[in-house]
């Protein structure tokens, strides 16, 4: 959402992030949004762009008259504790909604059914993360799923038998720019994606020029496959340390067979651009809400 408004303000909108008084701003990237702190009730001519996963900020602001947009990005977030955890006269409030992807707009058709779900997908920015000299590296995010990532680092280890020392990189409460470095020179990235509306992680991790193995999240689905990863069933930790046995081998080797398993990660990712998003943007509040820089 911060990237929403500083694509905005650049293209002459006027848009701000409001964050509750006590909420810290953020620091893990960099960015030139605007951002002010909420007092009081907005004005009558703002147009609100609200979270999906917040039931009760929606709740608040669906008795406000503004016209007001949902931003889902993802549906377990939203299903949870979000939009669909309110009640019916609460989700009537809100006849629009954007979707970070394809995906996550059929799941909203499916489950909230506002009149319009239009999709501003998300994006590896291509202006951060890109692949740099390769190293005998395996990077990898935890955070969401921290036993299944030991366990198959564990298993990584009794599988593997070959002539490289593979070294991890556990990208774990890191800034955006230095997870973009780790991705860039990791060669291989072991993907622990769970419960997922696209995954900007394995887009970037593709972006970055890495063999990905491991988990789609549910939602990658959309844009995985055999040409681009070496992808299993979520929760199959066993063979999650396969697939990644595959993908370091495939590393090792080189030659076409690997080169042709990048270009599809990088077509991949050139589908999922910041150029593209901030395109859709533009074009939603154009078209979509008819309002004009």
């Amino acid at each position: 959402m911060f990237r929403h408004v500083e694509a905005l303000v650049a293209h002459g909108y006027d848009a701000v992030v409001r964050i509750p008084i006590s909420a810290p701003v953020p620091e893990w990237f960099q960015h030139h949004a605007p951002v002010e702190r909420m007092t009081g009730r907005p004005g009558v001519d703002d147009i609100l762009v609200l979270p999906e996963d917040d039931g009760e900020l929606l709740a608040a602001c669906s008795r406000l008259p503004n016209r007001k947009v949902i931003f889902c990005q993802n549906p377990y977030a939203a299903a949870l504790r979000g939009v669909l955890a309110v009640r019916e006269a609460v989700r009537a409030a809100y006849p629009v909604m954007m979707a970070c992807s394809d995906g996550v707009g059929d799941w909203v058709r499916r489950f909230v059914g506002p009149e319009r779900v239009v999709t501003v997908p998300g994006f590896a920015d291509e202006r951060l993360f890109v692949p740099a000299p390769k190293l005998p590296l395996i990077a990898c995010m935890p955070r969401k799923r921290r036993i299944e990532g030991a366990a198959i680092r564990n298993m990584f280890a009794r599988l593997y038998d070959g002539p490289t020392a593979w070294r991890w990189d556990l990208v774990d409460g890191r800034t955006e720019a230095e997870a973009a470095v780790a991705l860039g020179r990791a060669s291989v990235f072991l993907s622990l994606a769970r419960l997922e509306g696209m995954s900007m992680t394995i887009v970037e991790a593709m972006a970055c020029g890495c063999l990905v193995a491991g988990f789609t999240g549910i939602g990658p689905r959309e844009y995985a496959g055999p040409q681009n990863g070496f992808w299993v069933e979520e929760d199959d930790c066993e063979a999650a340390a396969h697939a990644l046995v595959r993908a370091t081998r495939l590393a090792e080797a080189g030659g076409p067979a690997a080169e042709a398993m990048r270009a599809a990660a990088r077509d991949t990712a050139a589908r999922w651009s910041h150029a593209a998003s901030v395109e859709a943007l533009l074009r939603f509040w154009r078209d979509e809400m008819g309002v004009t820089a």
